[in-house]
């Protein structure tokens, strides 16, 4: 009692322990504000579609009305290993285009020499000045081309587009041309 600083009662209740304390199954500690069952529908819901993925904790709390914390949100999220992340940047491609790339590429498939004859070309579009906003998404580890996941981009408003235009091939590479837009179509510079 003296070496503990604890009441007698105290110490025989210890010692009529049988195991230990934290080995004991009636101890359960305090009951968890949100049930395994109200994490897997919440998860549910958040990978449900874009609009869900971008509520942060404190917005995902206040539209399902929950009674506990944000935070414990947030944690039970986290135990399950839902994170906050950056979306992945990806334009839109459509089913015609992801239809019309496999055809090609399967007719092509048996091409050797004929490669080293092919120029390959590109054009790509970037935004300066103006803020650009990438999203933050509730997600796992291993869903980040999630299609939920994905911020599509278009030009925002305060922007300005700058084209770049650009070729490859075997043994050659153009010099990088930059493409001042006039209206519809684009001029050379």
């Amino acid at each position: 009692m003296t070496r503990y600083k604890l009441g007698r009662s105290t110490i025989e209740k210890v010692l009529r322990y049988d195991a230990p304390e934290r080995t004991r199954i009636t101890r359960m500690g305090r009951p968890s504000s949100l049930t395994d069952t109200q994490v897997d529908e919440i998860i549910e819901y958040a990978s449900e579609s874009w609009e869900h993925r971008v509520l942060d904790f404190t917005l995902l709390h206040d539209e399902l009305q929950l009674k506990c914390t944000v935070k414990t949100l947030e944690n039970r999220l986290k135990q399950r290993g839902y994170l906050r992340c950056v979306a992945c940047q990806k334009p839109y491609l459509t089913a015609a285009q992801v239809i019309g790339r496999l055809l090609w590429a399967i007719a092509h498939i048996f091409w050797t020499k004929e490669w080293l004859k092919v120029l390959w070309s590109d054009e790509v579009t970037f935004l300066v000045g103006g803020r650009t906003v990438k999203q933050r998404v509730t997600r796992k580890k291993g869903e980040r081309t999630h299609p939920t996941c994905i911020q599509h981009q278009f030009h925002r408003g305060h922007t300005t587009p700058v084209n770049a235009w650009g070729a490859i091939g075997y043994g050659y590479k153009s010099p990088l041309i930059f493409i001042h837009g006039s209206g519809k179509s684009g001029a050379f510079v």
